[in-house]
Order: C-alpha cells, then sequence, then structure tokens
C-alpha cells in the first residue's frame, strides 16, 4: 500500500518531505493523515494549487518571528523541552473565516502562558509548560466556543515529564484522524493504543511511528516491565523478585517515564509499552 507522499510523488515528482533538507521556494501543506509536503511555487499552475488545497491544507506562510520559531521547532528533531509540558494539536471545523482569529482569542484568553501556534487555517498546536490548564475545564471551553462561535475543534494532547517536541507532534498528526467526537480532548497514548491494534494501517507505519519509543526501551527496560506485569504492576512485590530495593525501582521507572513519555506503574502506559516492545519483537 503506498503511503499518502508516495501518492503524491506519483503526480508531482519534486514534492519534498518536510523532512528533508528542502533549500528551494516551496508552497507547504497538510494531507488529511498529517504528512507534511513542499511543492515547488515555480512548478505550480494557479490551476493546480487551486486542486492541491481541495484535499490538503496550506501552511499559513504569513508569520510573525515568535510563530515562525515554533513553527520551525516543531518539526526539529534536536528540540527539547527540559521540563514538563503538554502539547496538544487541534483540528478546527467551522464555515465563517474569521472564525479561526475568534478561536485563537479565546485560546489566548483561557490559556495566557500557553504558547499558541497557528499551522493552518484548520490546525493549531497549543503547548504549556509553566501552568497546565484542567482538561475538563478545556473541554468546557470547547463546548462554548462551538455553541457561540461554531468552530468545533477535535483536540490529541501528550503530557511529558521532558523530552523532544517533533516525535510528539509528529504523532499527533498521525493520532487526530482517530479523534472522532469534537469538543473532547483524547489523550494521545489512548488512540495511540487503538491506533497499533488496527488492521488497516501498515506494519511499517506502525513500527516508524513507536520507533522513538522503543528505542529507549533497552533489555533493562523489558525486564522491568515484563517483571511489572508478572507482578500485577506491584511496585513492592516486583522489587522483591528482582532483588531491589523499592526506591531503586522507583527511581528506574522514574527514568523510563522521562525516556518514553509513560509511567509503567500506570496499568495503561504499561500496557502501551509492551504492546510497543511486542510490535517491535515482530519485526
Amino acid at each position: 500500500m503506498l503511503t499518502t507522499f508516495e501518492r503524491i510523488k506519483s503526480i508531482f515528482p519534486s514534492v519534498v518531505h518536510r523532512s528533508e533538507d528542502a533549500s528551494g521556494d516551496y508552497v507547504w501543506y497538510k494531507a488529511h493523515d498529517g504528512t507534511v509536503f513542499g511543492l515547488p511555487k515555480t512548478e505550480l499552475t494557479e490551476r493546480e494549487r487551486r486542486l492541491v488545497s481541495l484535499w490538503a491544507t496550506p501552511f499559513v506562510t504569513t508569520l510573525d518571528s515568535v510563530q515562525a520559531l515554533w513553527h520551525g521547532r516543531l518539526f526539529d528533531d534536536a528540540f527539547r523541552i527540559e521540563r514538563p509540558f503538554r502539547l496538544s494539536s487541534l483540528a478546527l471545523h467551522y464555515q465563517e473565516p474569521e472564525a479561526l482569529e475568534t478561536f485563537v482569542d479565546v485560546l489566548r484568553d483561557f490559556m495566557p502562558s500557553a504558547v499558541i501556534i497557528v499551522m493552518t487555517a484548520r490546525h493549531i498546536e497549543v503547548l504549556e509548560t509553566e501552568t497546565l490548564v484542567d482538561m475538563a475545564e478545556f473541554e468546557d471551553v470547547l463546548r462554548a466556543v462551538a455553541g457561540d462561535f461554531y468552530v468545533e475543534a477535535s483536540v490529541v494532547y501528550s503530557e511529558r515529564p521532558l523530552g523532544a517536541l517533533a516525535p510528539l507532534y509528529a504523532e499527533h498528526q498521525v493520532l487526530l484522524p482517530l479523534a472522532k467526537r469534537s469538543i473532547k480532548a483524547y489523550p494521545a497514548s489512548q488512540l495511540l493504543y487503538h491506533y497499533l491494534l488496527q488492521d488497516h494501517e501498515s506494519f511499517a507505519a506502525r513500527l516508524r511511528l513507536t520507533e522513538t519509543t522503543h528505542q529507549a526501551l533497552d533489555a533493562t527496560a523489558r525486564e522491568l516491565l515484563e517483571a511489572l506485569f508478572a507482578h500485577t504492576l506491584n511496585v513492592s512485590h516486583t522489587a522483591k523478585a528482582l532483588f531491589m530495593h523499592r526506591n531503586t525501582l522507583n527511581y528506574r521507572l522514574d527514568r523510563l517515564y522521562e525516556a518514553t513519555g509513560y509511567d509503567a506503574r500506570q496499568f495503561h502506559d504499561a500496557s502501551l509499552l509492551q504492546l510497543i516492545v511486542t510490535l517491535h519483537k515482530s519485526e
């Protein structure tokens, strides 16, 4: 099965992926599944631009310096945040052109310390590092905006103790189509678990999406996971079975949480990590 990028390349051979070092002058688009691609401006007719815009959303091109900085960071694998943060990805649905500006204003009022990054006319990223808003209150705000301004938003979010931003952003773009209900915020880990079990996704696509997490699961981490499951995630019993002090085990689990963003002491996170290990064993 061809990927979205491969299908685009069969029509436009000069297309480039956002991950490539594209030095020319490109028009950037985001496809429905989150694939970001660029087409050379000089090779696109006005008719072709209109046609592409029917099934892919053009990126915002008029950026101030702050927006441009964060656009770049979302695609920079080397950029890391060294403190707790939450990244929320929002897919917007509205009819009136001025609705986007209204929606962004509401977000800024509700979470004044957050960085709000407008990626396209239908896609916003929100980064919180200082004060994390309550997600139930956030959903209340989304309901109010939907009722008052007719803007609906599907939301996928992840919280991390620290770590790279780009892999998380890329993961969210794949998972956003699974956020079926608007005005609801979905934890990315919940959607990722369902995504990995879907038959219609290629095996290679699932490996790519989980590669960063899998790299953090060395032999020691995998041994800890197996021991935790063997003792129903009871830390005390697991430490005793591994001839390890309970505090030492908690320290190692804290480091694993920092490396992967998943807390193996929580059943859902532990199950997801185990699924990722199993998936890559089958490679």
